[in-house]
């Protein structure tokens, strides 16, 4: 799955999901950010939440079984972003902050 899930970045697919840019946001920010998840990607890094909720970045070929709960912890970091910025972009409302580790 998670093999799956670096293919599907490297095709883009935040930069997919994030669609058009919200009030606060500019089309080159969102750039940035889905280059910066696909150059990620293709390097095989994917994010882990560590201790004390910072998330870094770890090659694929390195995570344990330990860090597939911290894993997925990032994971749904990410998810309730861009969540949020569906809800807020239905309202006309400024954009959410990005989180940290997608900057």
């Amino acid at each position: 799955m998670e093999r799956r899930q670096l293919r599907e970045r490297c095709e883009g697919k935040l930069r997919r999901a994030l669609g058009v840019a919200l009030p606060g946001e500019s089309v080159e920010e969102l750039d940035r950010l889905g280059e910066q998840d696909r150059l990620r990607a293709e390097q095989g890094l994917v994010a882990v939440k560590g201790e004390g909720g910072k998330i870094f970045y770890k090659h694929l070929d390195d995570l344990s079984r330990h860090d597939m709960r911290l894993r997925t912890a990032a994971e749904r970091v990410e998810v309730a972003w861009l969540k949020d910025r569906v809800e807020l972009s239905n309202s006309g409302a400024d954009s959410p902050i990005i989180p940290y580790h997608l900057r």
